[in-house]
């Protein structure tokens, strides 16, 4: 019973996974297919995977404080 019960878990967290790793792959050709065609405005699709694969840190941010602190050694 056990057995079974993690099966089914486990089932529906890998289908919960691919579904949000296919909603990313559509929101990226989404976004290129909007870029190459001029005069259109950001989509929610676009901004949630920009939003996602974004790499910005504290340092690209606009708040970040422009004082650096030097790491010693």
């Amino acid at each position: 019973m056990i057995l079974v019960l993690a099966s089914i878990i486990a089932v529906f967290l890998a289908g919960a996974v691919c579904g949000i790793f296919a909603m990313v792959v559509l929101g990226i050709h989404a976004e290129e297919r909007r870029v190459s065609r001029p005069g259109n405005g950001p989509t929610v699709t676009g901004a949630a995977s920009r939003r996602l694969l974004s790499t910005q840190t504290c340092d690209d941010l606009p708040s970040a404080p422009s004082v650096r602190v030097k790491a010693g050694r």
